[in-house]
């Protein structure tokens, strides 16, 4: 009797693995693949939008034997157009690239000091900085104006766009699966990306390049501004559905 129980036992153990290994492959089996058809889609939304942020940027040099002479030349002319700059409080006035470096002879020699820097204006006010920029015309040296969007004006755009960017993939999405015999679909992955270009920078407005045909040299500058486009694009995968 006790033969027969520690045969039992024994083969009790020996079926044990066997049911374990059973059950991990039953919990291993891969889940079923979806074999309804996949489509790829993208659509787009676009508008243009006018620019309505201007700029300008001016430049100073000042050149003397003496290095300290240049760059206190420099620093009295940087004063004075930042200045003139500055009576208006809609302007944004950035100081770039402020630097005293040396001049050379054919012979490698130190010749003269010279110090330059570069004034940036901006501003939604097309006519204060055109204002501006006919004052600064007699103490620096106009190297470029335009226009470009905001950030502002662009997020704005954009989030307008979203909800057509949204209909125009619906609607391929539609015709495109009837067309393949496909009565609905369903959004698989779906992804969303934003842009907008401004035109080339700089370029010179008319107003600007006619200011030296002028009389009057302080007569406001004619700045015109120009169009940003502005898109949302949706991408994405659909599911057929019969």
């Amino acid at each position: 009797m006790k033969k027969m129980r520690m045969l039992a036992t024994a083969a009790l153990i020996a079926a044990t693995p066997f049911v374990a290994s059973t059950a991990m492959a039953q919990n291993t089996t891969p889940a079923a693949v979806d074999k309804r058809p996949s489509l790829n889609l993208d659509a787009e939304a676009t508008t243009r939008v006018p620019e309505d942020t201007a700029w300008a940027q001016f430049s100073v040099e000042k050149e003397s034997k003496d290095q300290a002479q240049a760059q206190q030349m420099g620093k009295t002319a940087l004063a004075d157009v930042l200045a003139t700059a500055k009576k208006s409080s809609t302007l944004q006035v950035t100081t770039e690239n402020l630097f005293t470096s040396p001049v050379y002879n054919k012979d490698g020699k130190v010749t003269s000091w010279r110090t330059q820097f570069n004034v940036q204006l901006e501003s939604t006010d097309t006519a204060v900085l055109g204002q501006t920029m006919a004052a600064l015309m007699d103490k620096a040296r106009l190297t470029g104006s335009g226009f470009r969007l905001s950030d502002a004006a662009r997020n704005k755009a954009q989030d307008q766009l979203i909800a057509e960017a949204v209909k125009n993939f619906n609607a391929k999405a539609k015709v495109t699966a009837n067309a393949m015999g496909y009565a609905q679909y369903e959004y698989d992955t779906i992804n969303l990306s934003q842009s907008g270009s401004s035109q080339p920078m700089p370029r010179m407005n008319r107003g600007v390049a006619m200011m030296s045909k002028m009389e009057d040299s302080s007569a406001p500058v004619g700045l015109e501004p120009g169009y940003t486009t502005v898109s949302v694009s949706m991408s994405g995968a659909v599911r057929l559905i019969k």
